[in-house]
């Protein structure tokens, strides 16, 4: 079967539209049309596990409101209810940021927001952030494991009990790496001359398919029948 693959700039539309579901009042039913469109979305580019995740998500905090909704008044359930309502609010942008990222290259969103036009000092700090986490990531994976070699912090909760030798064999690593990063990124986002205002060139020659256009149109009839239901 073959992958659905999304042009950036439709995959930036739907997670625009889920971001615009966070501010405005849904119902239940609405909520679970947009889950299920992103999961859809997530089955049909093959990442299956991620929406399965999210979905079962989405019902497990389903549950829990339903379960707590009809409870007496008290600070745990009414704390519990808080957490499941603003959770499952929140999971609509988060299924539709994670599925924007999934199978995405950072060099391809950069070539997609340059087809749109984003004003270079937008588009810099841009580049230095999108590349900024998944090198901070590795970072971390490195520090970690340099302390495993040294006996330090075997397990998670060497970190709490040993608070003082987190913050002087982890905290302090990761930020001075984390500074550094941030510089040479920055350095490097200039030198491949982003900031120039000459059009720019990329390997990536996107287009948009008759795939984006089908989820555009999905997304445009969503948003018409929100409005009429």
């Amino acid at each position: 079967m073959t992958r659905l693959s999304l042009d950036p700039r439709c995959k930036l539309f739907v997670t625009f539209f889920a971001s615009v579901t966070l501010m405005i009042s849904l119902t239940w039913t609405k909520e679970l049309i947009v889950i299920s469109f992103l999961f859809i979305l997530f089955l049909l580019s093959g990442f299956w596990r991620k929406g399965l995740l999210f979905f079962g998500l989405f019902l497990l905090l389903s549950l829990v409101e339903g379960f707590f909704a009809g409870q007496n008044n008290s600070i745990v359930t009414t704390l519990l209810d808080f957490f499941s309502v603003g959770y499952r609010r929140l999971l609509p942008t988060i299924m539709a940021a994670v599925f924007a990222m999934s199978g995405t290259k950072i060099s391809e969103w950069l070539a997609a927001l340059q087809k749109i036009r984003i004003p270079s000092f937008l588009l810099v700090p841009l580049a230095v952030l999108f590349r900024f986490f998944p090198t901070l990531l590795q970072d971390v994976k490195s520090i970690r494991q340099a302390m495993r070699f040294r006996g330090i912090a075997l397990n998670g909760w060497s970190y709490v009990r040993h608070p003082l030798q987190t913050v002087e064999y982890f905290l302090i690593p990761l930020l001075m790496s984390a500074e550094n990063t941030a510089t040479e990124l920055s350095a490097t986002a200039l030198v491949r001359g982003l900031s120039a205002k000459n059009p720019h060139t990329s390997v990536y020659t996107l287009r948009l398919k008759l795939a984006d256009y089908v989820v555009f149109g999905a997304v445009l009839l969503l948003i018409f029948l929100f409005v009429r239901m």
